[in-house]
């Protein structure tokens, strides 16, 4: 919970959650009619497992709150008890947000948060987020990335812009009071949310990459956005469809060789070839990130995610939730991409084997060590010959 936020030169006004035109606005469901996306590649493997998208209301009162549920108090200027209640969606898809798709992001804010209470502005220790002004103000949209996540937060039209600034998708709020706003950036583009979605379903996706403190952060994501939003027509921002032609398509041997020569390619094949498992495994065997264009019977199958797993471990969670959590399955990823113990289970998580195979590949796996084999001396060990700073970290951690 958070209280005492004080709004300023903002009037807003309670619009009930049980309104039908905010029901009609914001009905996620777990995926777009097809017609409203005609010509994007539904990315089902991205959205269901590295994107979280959660709305958020004003509700008369509190509620237990639940894993997809959370609630929030806020005190307005007037010292009135406001309840706001967030619901965190399941994506298949980019969502069906009705009447909002059309809107257009008329500006938007860079949040930061430091670190440090006491840091220098100038200082690069902050994270970032952008709040996006829809219609001048009649709704925003939160968008950050946070590790390997990608986070939405949607408001009802009657959450203030501060309000927003305490959300997060996924995972405990936090204090609005410590966030530092940079200039509001108007956006003269004329883009609408539904573009907005339609770049993260391509471009965004296409280069989605593991959290890198230094390459693929929140910084850079927040870069990335405000830059597509000043100038979606530059060449980085448009999705590049590939031209297959109709006699290779009719050809299934000559499109094994072409996946075998890029295997990305898969993404854009009939669903025909998406289920074909000679044409999966070829793909994945070079690529192994093509298994999130799979189809999902084929992501359940242990041979591919192997194959997929052995030159990319990353791909963890596109493997379809039947089989990823198998030992076999988390040992060859955490072997290939140490990075990927904080997808697995628990018991992943204690298992010394599977902890050994992750810090030795990446010292800093040591974060997402469970139970005592978080201050076993073997593990330490092979975490800071790994990486030295990895072990410096685990000591202040534990």
């Amino acid at each position: 919970r958070f209280e005492g936020i004080n709004i300023q030169g903002r009037a807003w006004s309670a619009w009930p959650a049980s309104r039908p035109r905010f029901r009609a606005m914001l009905g996620l469901m777990c995926g777009p009619h097809r017609e409203q996306w005609q010509g994007l590649h539904k990315n089902e493997a991205w959205w269901a497992s590295q994107v979280v998208l959660a709305m958020v209301e004003i509700v008369p009162e509190g509620g237990e709150g639940s894993e997809l549920e959370k609630f929030y108090k806020f005190i307005d200027e007037r010292g009135k008890e406001r309840w706001i209640k967030s619901t965190r969606q399941q994506l298949s898809g980019p969502p069906d947000l009705g009447d909002l798709l059309g809107k257009t992001i008329t500006a938007f804010t860079e949040v930061r948060l430091p670190y440090w209470s006491s840091q220098p502005h100038s200082w690069i220790t902050y994270h970032a987020f952008t709040i996006l002004e829809i219609n001048n103000g009649e709704c925003f949209i939160l968008c950050e990335r946070k590790t390997d996540m990608l986070e939405l937060v949607v408001g009802s039209p009657d959450i203030p812009y501060a309000f927003m600034k305490a959300f997060r998708a996924i995972g405990p709020g936090r204090n609005p009071h410590r966030c530092v706003d940079e200039p509001r950036q108007p956006v003269n583009t004329r883009v609408t949310v539904r573009q907005l979605l339609g770049w993260f379903d391509g471009p965004v996706e296409d280069g989605w990459r593991p959290y890198d403190m230094l390459q693929a952060n929140c910084q850079h994501f927040s870069e990335d956005l405000q830059a597509f939003l000043l100038n979606p027509g530059a060449p980085e921002h448009c999705t590049n469809h590939a031209q297959l032609s109709a006699a290779l398509l009719r050809d299934r041997s000559s499109v094994l060789a072409a996946i075998k020569q890029k295997p990305c390619l898969l993404k854009h094949l009939p669903e025909e070839y998406r289920r074909d498992p000679d044409i999966v495994l070829a793909a994945v065997s070079v690529d192994g990130s093509a298994i999130k264009y799979a189809a999902e019977d084929l992501r359940a199958e242990p041979q591919i995610a192997l194959a997929a797993l052995r030159n990319n471990g990353y791909v963890l969670p596109y493997v379809h939730p039947l089989i990823r959590q198998d030992r076999k399955i988390v040992l060859t990823a955490v072997q290939q991409n140490g990075y990927v113990l904080c997808y697995c289970a628990e018991e992943h998580r204690r298992d010394r084997e599977i902890v050994l195979a992750a810090v030795r590949q990446d010292g800093y796996a040591i974060r997402y060590v469970s139970g005592k084999l978080r201050r076993d001396p073997e593990v330490l060990l092979a975490a800071g010959l790994q990486n030295p700073v990895a072990l410096a970290r685990a000591t202040f951690l534990f």
